[in-house]
């Protein structure tokens, strides 16, 4: 009987350890990068607070992993605050996704930006973008900002500075939630933006 309860103890030791999830991969360390043509060349974090919209630009921090008081790559001023732990983990899954965006090189992707370059305002560049609504209030008047692919286009010409930017937004909601670009608004968008630059200029 001793045997039978020893073998049991065993069996359920050995059940145990191999029903265990596996430990969690680590996110890649956000970074500019190069891949097929695009370029990414900084992040930028927006952290609301309580029910007030954001003051742009002294509340915004910038740099992958902004830190108060240090001035990031290519910016001038350092940065008002740190990026809260919550919204760098929104940021890094939001950048895998960017990464395997760029990697599968979408047909329609590259064509936005070959008639964007014909018109003089579109450069394959990005920019991450990472709402922070982890201190804002529940509902936040002026409103959540959704997360999407865009493009952003410089009001007015600044030379050596491109033109624009494509903009991978992200948004750490109120509950906690990241939410990233998805395929049906990066779709959408996209055939918006072929229908007006194929349009007769």
């Amino acid at each position: 009987m001793r045997l039978l309860g020893s073998c049991l103890l065993v069996a359920l030791i050995a059940c145990g350890s191999s029903s265990r999830a596996p430990a969690p991969t680590p996110a890649a360390k956000m970074d500019v990068f190069q891949i097929n043509g695009y370029e990414l060349t900084g992040a930028e974090y927006w952290p609301y607070a309580g029910t007030e919209d954001i003051k742009y630009p002294e509340e915004v921090l910038w740099g992958f992993y902004p830190v108060a008081g240090v001035v990031p790559p290519g910016e001038t001023d350092p940065n008002p605050a740190t990026a809260r732990p919550e919204a760098l983990a929104c940021a890094e899954k939001a950048y895998a996704a960017l990464v395997a965006f760029v990697k599968s090189d979408p047909p329609k992707f590259r064509r936005a930006n070959e008639l964007g370059a014909q018109r003089g305002f579109v450069v394959p560049r990005f920019y991450l973008w990472t709402n922070d609504y982890g201190r804002a209030a529940t509902p936040y008047p002026p409103g959540v900002r959704e997360a999407r692919l865009w493009y952003w286009k410089r009001k007015q010409p600044a030379p050596p500075k491109p033109p624009g930017y494509w903009k991978w937004e992200s948004s750490l909601l109120q509950s906690g939630e990241c939410t990233i670009p998805q395929p049906a608004q990066i779709e959408a968008f996209l055939d918006d933006l072929i229908a007006e630059l194929e349009k007769p200029q």
